[in-house]
């Protein structure tokens, strides 16, 4: 799904490209290392992308809110609320009630870490 721009601030770039630095481009819920600028596009698993979690407001640019992922752990995140949105035609109210990467898959992936660390 394209990135809507008009809906986020102005130096959004600028913003993302800082919190992904930060943690030198590794995801923050897999541990897998992603992409740098400049290194050769070799998939799209190792895109690095900010989410807006836990408020999906684009404009919610505080530091709590935004999150580095890889790609698919940024679409994991988003499809319960994708899904909301076909079923409701809206956001629900008010913050999220859910975990959106259950616990089986959380420690999964801390295992997966783990092991390769």
């Amino acid at each position: 799904m394209p990135v809507d721009y008009g809906l986020y601030p102005d130096n959004w770039r600028e913003i993302a490209d800082r919190i992904k630095r930060e943690v030198d481009y590794v995801c923050q819920h897999c541990g897998m290392q992603c992409r740098r600028p400049g290194e050769p596009f070799d998939t799209h698993r190792r895109t690095m992308s900010v989410a807006h979690y836990p408020d999906p407001d684009p404009m919610n640019v505080e530091p709590g809110n935004l999150t580095p992922l890889c790609s698919g752990c940024h679409l994991r995140l988003d499809a319960p609320l994708h899904a909301r949105r076909a079923k409701y035609g809206k956001l629900c109210d008010g913050p999220h009630q859910h975990d959106l990467f259950p616990s089986g898959k959380r420690d999964r992936a801390h295992r997966r870490r783990q092991a390769s660390a």
